[in-house]
């Protein structure tokens, strides 16, 4: 496998991996936010935007469920194996 197929396939599961819990949490929200609308039939927009965006505020003041961490993680694996990413051919 070429090496920037390689940097990128493991750029795009860390990302994925970082991302997918906030993503479901969020949709969860959005999920329960619609239903109570549609309960109460409500129309409201702020209603639905509101909610989600104070749950991501909290989630990013909170760490992000370890998404920080992994970033960072990939961020120094990637800078200690740049001695031998040089050296590499990339095709």
């Amino acid at each position: 496998m070429p090496l920037y197929l390689w940097l990128f396939a493991e750029a795009l599961s860390t990302m994925l991996s970082a991302i997918t819990p906030i993503i479901l949490l969020l949709l969860l929200v959005a999920i329960l936010i619609a239903t109570v609308q549609a309960t109460l039939q409500l129309e409201d927009m702020a209603l639905s935007l509101l909610p989600r965006t104070v749950l991501i505020i909290l989630v990013m003041l909170m760490g992000g469920f370890g998404a920080f961490d992994t970033m960072r993680h990939l961020a120094a694996s990637w800078i200690g194996a740049a001695g031998t990413l040089v050296h590499r051919a990339w095709y």
